[in-house]
Formats: C-alpha cells, sequence, structure tokens
C-alpha cells in the first residue's frame, strides 16, 4: 500500500492554523505578561508563514546569503562589483517583506490581519 502523501497539511496551513487560535480564541481570554508573549507568539508564526511563502528553501538562501558575505570581507568579490548593490537591495527587501510586510508596502496595499487591540499596525505588540 503506497504511504499517504497529502495526510498532514502543508506548513503554511499549520501556522495559519495556529495563529489564528492564538490571536482570535486564546488571545482575548489574556492580560498582562501571557497577553503580551501570545502576541509575540502569533508575530513569530507569521513571520514562518511569510518566509515560507518567499523561499522556497530558506536554508539555501542563508547559505547564499553567508556565502556572499564571506567573498565581500575577504575580498574575493569586490564591494564594487556591478550588479551587487542591487543584489543586496533585493535581498533586502526580500528580508524586510518576510519580517514585516508594512516595511516594504508603504501604501498599504499587503493583506493585513486586523486586530482591534492594536491601534496602528505598526506599533508594537
Amino acid at each position: 500500500m503506497p504511504p499517504m502523501r497529502h495526510s498532514v497539511p502543508p506548513a503554511s496551513t499549520l501556522l495559519q492554523a495556529a495563529a489564528r487560535y492564538l490571536e482570535e480564541e486564546l488571545l482575548p481570554t489574556l492580560d498582562g505578561y501571557h497577553r503580551f508573549q501570545v502576541r509575540v507568539t502569533v508575530n513569530v508564526l507569521r513571520i514562518a508563514e511569510r518566509e515560507l511563502q518567499h523561499t522556497a528553501t530558506p536554508s539555501d538562501a542563508a547559505a547564499l546569503n553567508l556565502a556572499l558575505a564571506d567573498a565581500i570581507r575577504t575580498g574575493q568579490t569586490p564591494i564594487d562589483t556591478p550588479g551587487l548593490a542591487a543584489q543586496l537591495r533585493a535581498g533586502l527587501h526580500e528580508a524586510l517583506a518576510i519580517n514585516n510586510p508594512l516595511w516594504t508596502d508603504p501604501h498599504g496595499t499587503h493583506q493585513q490581519r486586523t486586530n482591534p487591540q492594536r491601534a496602528h499596525p505598526e506599533s508594537p505588540p
């Protein structure tokens, strides 16, 4: 009998479900320290979800970034190499889009989850 290939939902679906439960079900029942910790946890889950969406293989991207940083640091890749600045900008843009999409979307067109407890989307939890 062949193994069931899709017996577990994709990681992004699991992360969404966990964040949604914490934010919509658990968070309203908490105060103080534990409320803050759950908000931090929700933010971490959302970052992991965005990272999965933006990079097919995060470990490969991290390895390439480390190799590029090392090549720049050792002088193997001069800082004035044509195209390097554009590549670094693109990498930074991608990292910011993962960490907080509002930083790379000044017009607010990124689909944002609303939380009535927060006065401003960019305010800390």
